[in-house]
């Protein structure tokens, strides 16, 4: 089934979901911000981990000394204005953020992997191929009065264990109708408000999304 969560705005990381909650078996899923002139250090462990800058940015080392890839995520002050840069970080790496005169919120995704995949920090708007990462994310901007239905949307969106970040730019609210593939294909309305987190489950499926307002969401799901 599907499960929403929301999410309070708060310095640090914030874990939102994690495999074995709310319907999620795969995906780790938070978010992290850092105020200016400050650091992050962390670990990837068993998990391969993708950064998502949604507003901000900073310089980010990823391995001991940054040996695997170095340089500088993200690129834009929200996310209405432009494209997301992400980096990808393989298993069992060392990972360091560090914030100068600005600050960055930054989605954390996580999935388990073993592959000897390549540390990547891409520009905005660019995407890592299929064969060089174990996870699928993808953003969408809703104008307001504005409806997608299934067949317009990505592939990777429409089947499979999925996490939304939903955002809006005023108090209305998206609704996104939900069909289940059990219990005779039960259709769902989900509602969902300004930093709301939505899970689906593997056996959910999307029919439509409707949007009252200009509104934002962040795709994130295990690779097919």
């Amino acid at each position: 089934m599907s499960a929403r969560k929301n999410y309070t705005p708060t310095e640090g990381y914030t874990e939102i979901v994690k495999p074995g909650e709310m319907g999620i078996t795969k995906l780790h899923f938070g978010i992290l911000t850092l105020t200016p002139q400050s650091t992050f250090f962390d670990h990837s462990d068993d998990t391969e981990v993708a950064l998502v800058a949604l507003g901000g940015h900073c310089i980010l080392s990823v391995g001991h000394n940054g040996n695997k890839a170095y340089g500088v995520l993200g690129d834009r002050p929200d996310v209405f204005q432009d494209e997301a840069c992400v980096a990808h970080i393989p298993h069992h790496t060392t990972y360091e953020m560090l914030t100068e005169e600005e600050g960055i919120e930054v989605a954390v995704c996580k999935v388990e992997s073993h592959s000897e995949s390549a540390a990547i920090i891409l520009n905005a708007g660019e995407t890592a191929a299929e064969h060089e990462t174990h996870l699928r994310i993808s953003e969408n901007v809703l104008s307001d009065d504005s409806s997608v239905n299934a067949r317009d949307m990505p592939r990777t969106l429409t089947e499979g264990e999925a996490i939304c970040l939903y955002r809006s730019r005023d108090a209305d609210a998206i609704i996104l109708n939900i069909t289940r593939t059990v219990d005779d294909k039960k259709t769902a309305r989900v509602q969902m408000y300004n930093n709301d987190v939505l899970m689906l489950a593997e056996h959910d499926s999307i029919v439509s999304v409707t949007s009252k307002a200009v509104s934002y969401q962040l795709w994130v799901q295990p690779g097919l």
